[in-house]
């Protein structure tokens, strides 16, 4: 089954939405960007809903001391680095906070996906696929050659394979039916002029359960 992330939540109305829709995952932003939140914010904004969806924590090269103090604050589930974390440096979180650590890859860059998989794999939980920007850590809204995802699922090992970069709910049924991600992660996909649509993320979160029992026929004839 693949797993919904929607990421960049800032308003209570929409974390209830996602806790209502049963989504996996939600993202709250805490590095440089339109979605950001502070920690306060954050920290009221995820007691204000009850049983609200495992929250992930993302950030552009945080120091330890910066998670630590979060942490401190917000209760998050999964850390997620967008930035030039070594990967020294995901273990360390992870023995730290004893948390899942998912570490974002660019893909369609100069760098090699195989290359940057391999030194990674062994030291995170996922791995996340966002299409490259040179301006940009994420957040790109922009998708990357869905005809790369098989091989970089190959190539993942036991880490999750969380895909990223450009998915709506016009496109979601043709990712999830024919690739199958452990994870997809969705901001502005599901946006209208910069806030979350609720229309749009009821739609998304149907067309992916819809799809689910589609994805399994399409891989038994592969």
């Amino acid at each position: 089954m693949t797993r919904i992330k929607i990421c960049g939540i800032k308003r209570a109305e929409t974390l209830a939405l996602l806790t209502e829709l049963k989504v996996d995952y939600v993202g709250l932003v805490f590095a440089p960007s339109k979605r950001k939140v502070e920690a306060e914010d954050a920290k009221r904004l995820l007691a204000s809903v009850s049983n609200h969806p495992p929250a992930v924590g993302v950030f552009v090269n945080p120091s330890m001391e910066e998670l630590e103090e979060l942490l401190a604050q917000v209760p998050l589930s999964v850390i997620q680095l967008h930035g030039q974390e070594s990967p020294a440096f995901c273990q360390a979180v992870q023995e730290r906070f004893a948390l899942p650590v998912w570490k974002a890859l660019a893909v369609g860059g100069e760098s090699d996906p195989a290359h940057e998989i391999a030194r990674f794999e062994d030291t995170v939980q996922a791995l996340l696929f966002d299409t490259y920007d040179p301006s940009l850590a994420g957040g790109t809204g922009k998708r990357f050659s869905w005809e790369q995802i098989p091989d970089l699922q190959d190539k993942c090992g036991e880490a999750a394979c969380v895909i990223a970069g450009g998915i709506n709910p016009e496109n979601v049924a043709e990712l999830v039916t024919r690739y199958q991600p452990n994870v997809i992660d969705i901001s502005s996909g599901v946006e209208t002029d910069g806030e979350k649509d609720s229309d749009k993320i009821k739609t998304l979160v149907e067309r992916v359960r819809a799809n689910e029992h589609a994805a399994d026929n399409y891989a038994s004839r592969a």
